[in-house]
């Protein structure tokens, strides 16, 4: 993105919405002009990267004329009702305002932040009251983390144990109508208000999947969704961890799950698995503090923008839970942002094996500026950085261990989306993991076949000793016919 003149911001914020609004014949009310002089200031001091505001504002404006025109061509549609017909459609219209006396400035001034970035983005007070209950880690709906991307709905991650995941959703997944509703020309604050609904009511969605040629329709029953931001599991030889987002509970789930492994295992535990797979991402602070439960000393994360207040540096307080015994993380393209920067510290402080394949390459930091009555503003202020000072920008975190898949993963990651921030120079040492296997070929190594292929190689690693021992053994056993399998599973 250029860089912007020194005179860009000269001239009043209210100078700019009114020499821009009048440009275009955009009429504003003192409810959305107060939005935008707020707005403007705070993204002019604080985004990423130094702009010109012309754009936006001349962006938004159109996201004004357009809301307009469609309000108009739905008007004239009403009149050539029957009268029934007509007050049936207003009322209807009515319901679809009522929600927020902001819906108007809302969708214009997303039009125009669309032209910053993927995850900048205005929240009327409704929007911003639904983040503020996702944060703390219970909120109502199917369970799906989401984001808009070509006009459609795109699931990042199935939550855990929610209605969406039990109906088969699937990251990567996206959704073109709802209830029979096409999703394209809404926004995605309007796309996800449909899906929710009363608690015990069903919901139709048509689910466009990879390369299939026809969409599915799938039907999913409302519930509260409840998110336990952290579960476990004891097997025989090892803990299980499945951290699915990075809420205020996260890490002191971490805790409790790791010393109830403890007290089943003690000195018979190999280690541990930490499953990060198709988990969206949270709070920065607590992706801090898991990553420091691993951590004797060693960066975890740094963090830059173009303010001084949006840089920091953040470095392990010390003391390992785990004392020292190996830790496999698992990861796919649905592994994003705060889940990456877990990854991303265990992996280059030696601290854990990572396992799967390319993270989704969410790189960017979102800061929420609360602006009272009148909502917030959720905008890109900075990037963050690995231990080794490279970004994870579109690039995401690659594994040591890749686990060769068939299944299509095109689409999937920050690079695809709309308006994603670039990517930021490669480091030499992401050009590839240290080895390749198969789910299938890490089965083999096992004396009891798992169904979830990925986490049979995490546990044939676990079991193994380590990564270079895994590979030994792999190459034994495509030599050998399968006696270094049995082998192996013998000392099981």
């Amino acid at each position: 993105m250029l860089c912007a003149p020194a005179t860009s911001w000269a001239k009043s914020t209210q100078d700019l919405i009114v020499e821009q609004a009048a440009g275009q014949d955009v009429t504003l009310n003192e409810r959305e002009a107060a939005v935008l002089r707020r707005t403007l200031p705070i993204i002019g001091r604080r985004y990423l990267h130094k702009l010109d505001p012309t754009p936006l504002l001349k962006e938004t404006m159109e996201g004004l004329k357009e809301y307009d025109a469609a309000v108009a061509s739905m008007e004239k549609a009403a009149k050539k009702d029957t009268a029934k017909g007509a007050a049936a459609h207003g009322e209807k219209a009515q319901k679809r305002r009522k929600p927020s006396e902001f819906r108007r400035i809302a969708l214009a001034l997303n039009k125009g932040l669309n032209t910053l970035d993927a995850h900048s983005a205005y929240l009327d007070p409704e929007s911003y009251g639904e983040l503020k209950i996702r944060i703390s880690g219970k909120f109502a709906g199917l369970g799906l983390e989401v984001t808009m991307d070509d006009g459609l709905v795109k699931v990042i991650a199935p939550i855990d144990d929610t209605p969406a995941q039990r109906a088969g959703m699937r990251a990567g997944d996206l959704i073109s109508h709802v209830d029979g509703t096409p999703i394209k020309g809404m926004t995605l604050r309007a796309a996800v208000g449909r899906m929710r609904g009363l608690v015990g009511t069903t919901i139709r969605l048509t689910v466009l999947r990879g390369e299939a040629k026809e969409p599915m329709e799938m039907l999913i029953v409302r519930d509260i969704i409840r998110v336990p931001a952290v579960r476990h599991k004891v097997a025989s030889d090892y803990g299980y961890i499945r951290i699915s987002a990075f809420s205020q509970r996260t890490e002191p789930g971490l805790r409790k799950a790791m010393a109830k492994i403890d007290d089943a295992l003690g000195a018979a535990s190999l280690g541990l698995v930490i499953d990060l797979r198709n988990n969206p991402g949270g709070l920065l602070r607590q992706a801090i503090r898991v990553s420091d439960v691993f951590l004797d000393e060693g960066v975890i994360v740094s963090v830059r923008g173009r303010m001084e207040e949006d840089n920091a540096l953040f470095r392990a307080k010390g003391g390992d839970l785990a004392v020292g015994k190996t830790v496999v993380v698992l990861v796919n393209e649905g592994t994003a942002s705060a889940a990456e920067i877990v990854a991303g510290a265990l992996k280059e402080n030696h601290r854990a094996v990572i396992v799967g394949s390319r993270s989704f390459g969410k790189g960017s930091v979102q800061t929420i500026f609360s602006m009272g009555e009148s909502g917030a503003l959720r905008l890109t202020t900075a990037l963050y950085y690995t231990p080794s000072g490279r970004t994870i920008q579109a690039w995401g975190i690659l594994p040591d261990l890749l686990i060769e898949s068939d299944r299509q993963e095109a689409g999937r990651r920050e690079e695809e989306l709309q308006g994603a921030l670039s990517r930021g120079e490669a480091s030499p040492h992401i050009v590839g993991p240290s080895a390749t296997i198969t789910g299938d070929r890490c089965n083999e190594l096992l004396a009891k076949p798992m169904d979830d292929k990925n986490l049979a190689c995490a546990v044939a690693l676990l079991r193994a000793g380590g990564l270079d021992r895994l590979e030994h053994l792999a190459s034994s056993l495509a030599n050998d016919g399968g006696k270094a399998a049995h082998r192996q599973q013998h000392r099981q």
